[in-house]
Order: C-alpha cells, then structure tokens, then sequence
C-alpha cells in the first residue's frame, strides 16, 4: 500500500509539475494586393479620355523642360466628393517614350526620396502642387515641439500605357490603390 502511495505521488507530482504545451495560435490571413506599376494594353490615351470619365483638371503644366513629354496636367478624381484624390498626369506619344523618359522623373517627385527642393529636383514646374504640409516631432523633443515641414503629396507613380500617373497617398499602398482606382474608370 505504501508503495502504491509512493508510485502514485510521484505521478501526481509530475502531471502537476509539468508546463502545459500551448496550441499555436494560427497567424491571420492578410490579403496582400499587389499592383502593377508599368501597364501596357496597346492604347494610347489623351488628356480628353480622362476628363470624360470625371478627371478634374486644376491646371496644365508647361511641359517643355519635361523630357518627351506632351502634355501634362494636375488635377483630381473620386468616385465621391468625400473621397477626392490629387493627381499629376504625364502624357507621351507612346507607352515606351513614357517609361524611358518619364520613369527618372516621376521617381524624382514621388515617395519619401521625393526632391521637393527647387535647387534639386528634375523639374520645376507645378512643384508647389507636389508638396504638402506634414509635422515632425524633433527627437527628445516634447509632441508639442513639432515643425511643420514638408512631404511628397504622391507616394508613388503607375505608368499606364503612355500616361505617367502620380497618385496621391500617405504611402506606396495607399498611392497605388488610388492609380487603381483612376485606371479602372479609363479601362
């Protein structure tokens, strides 16, 4: 009987000794969009096919220091007035000259690296529709010592046939999401 006692005990004493095993939790399924930067069915568009779907244009640029290009324009678009998105609208005669030679210049006014100083980007005009005002917190600094500064108002750029398309947004996601949205009311 004592050992039984004993024997039973000692297994007591190990089933409660030991850590439970804990089931993994399964991570959530995060449904990845991925776009396209550089598209090309064949068309050509023109200024007019965007304004008839509902492009508003604020203003054409001068385009003559804007290598190959003919036309461009900034204006904006929303499916809604609650949800209107600022656009900048590059047009070349083809979808080739619009990647060859519009590529360096839409890297060079879109996304973090955006060269919003006038000294040092590769093209002046309509660079004050490029900026928007953005606040920075200096470090060790209190939140209430914030400076206003400013950031690229396009996070990046679609080529779309032979139309550069520099889409507004907070970041790459948001900024390709809205050239998705403006493409598929042209489509």
């Amino acid at each position: 009987m004592r050992k039984l006692f004993l024997f039973l005990s000692i297994i007591l004493f190990i089933a409660c000794s030991q850590q439970p095993i804990p089931t993994p939790t399964p991570e959530p399924v995060v449904e990845e969009i991925l776009y396209e930067q550089v598209v090309d069915n064949g068309k050509i568009y023109s200024s007019k096919d965007f304004f008839d779907v509902g492009f508003n244009e604020y203003k054409e640029y001068n385009v003559s220091k804007l290598t190959g290009s003919t036309e461009a324009w900034y204006g904006y678009w929303g499916p809604d007035e609650d949800n209107v998105k600022y656009y900048e609208l590059r047009f070349y005669p083809d979808h080739s000259t619009a990647v060859f030679d519009g590529t360096a210049f839409a890297e060079d006014d879109t996304g973090e690296e955006a060269k919003l100083d006038r000294k040092e980007t590769m093209w002046r005009v309509g660079l004050p529709d490029r900026k928007r005002a953005g606040s920075l917190a200096l470090d060790g600094e209190k939140p209430s010592s914030t400076v206003l500064r400013r950031i690229a108002k396009y996070g990046e750029f679609v080529i779309f046939n032979n139309v550069v398309i520099l889409c507004e947004g907070e970041d790459i996601k948001e900024s390709f999401k809205n050239c998705d949205n403006l493409i598929e009311i042209i489509k």
